[in-house]
């Protein structure tokens, strides 16, 4: 089989890579505990002890950082991948028997089918696991159905629901 198309990496597609992803791992519950702790240890250094308000405020600010890392996570990771180099690029696509080769103007990838470990279907695309630990997310909206079907014949494939 050979296949070849390709879409653009804009922020429609960054937020369908975030969303599908979560549904593997769902976010963990804010840490509350963690944050009031902070606070109370920042207020602690500037109230009871002699050091300078800087190290309280350190603190403090730590616990804010922590509040607003998991309450903007994903506009924070879509706002990171928009800066990136390949952002509003052309992304090439092509699948055949040897693999998938992922081109773009800065970069290059190839995943041979052996060095993928396992495919998960989500609803709106695939997760690739790489033997190296990464994972590369694809959208069904750039494959066909037999494409898709010639993907799941040559890995190992799961599926997460809604």
């Amino acid at each position: 089989m050979q296949f070849s198309n390709h879409y653009i990496l804009d922020r429609e597609y960054f937020s369908e890579c975030f969303e599908q992803s979560a549904l593997q791992h769902p976010p963990k519950k804010q840490r509350y505990k963690f944050i009031g702790a902070l606070l109370a240890f920042g207020f602690s250094i500037m109230t009871f002890t002699d050091q300078s308000v800087a190290v309280g405020f350190f603190f403090i600010g730590l616990a804010f950082l922590e509040y607003f890392s998991f309450k903007y996570r994903k506009p924070w990771w879509l706002t990171r991948q928009m800066w990136s180099k390949n952002a509003g690029n052309k992304i090439n696509l092509h699948i055949d028997e040897q693999g998938i080769r992922i081109e773009s103007l800065y970069q290059t990838q190839l995943f041979q089918w052996q060095n993928i470990n396992q495919a998960i279907e989500t609803p709106d695309g695939l997760i690739f696991k790489i033997q190296t630990g990464e994972q590369s997310y694809l959208s069904k909206a750039t494959l066909n159905d037999a494409v898709i079907e010639f993907i799941k014949s040559k890995i190992k494939t799961s599926t997460i629901n809604d």
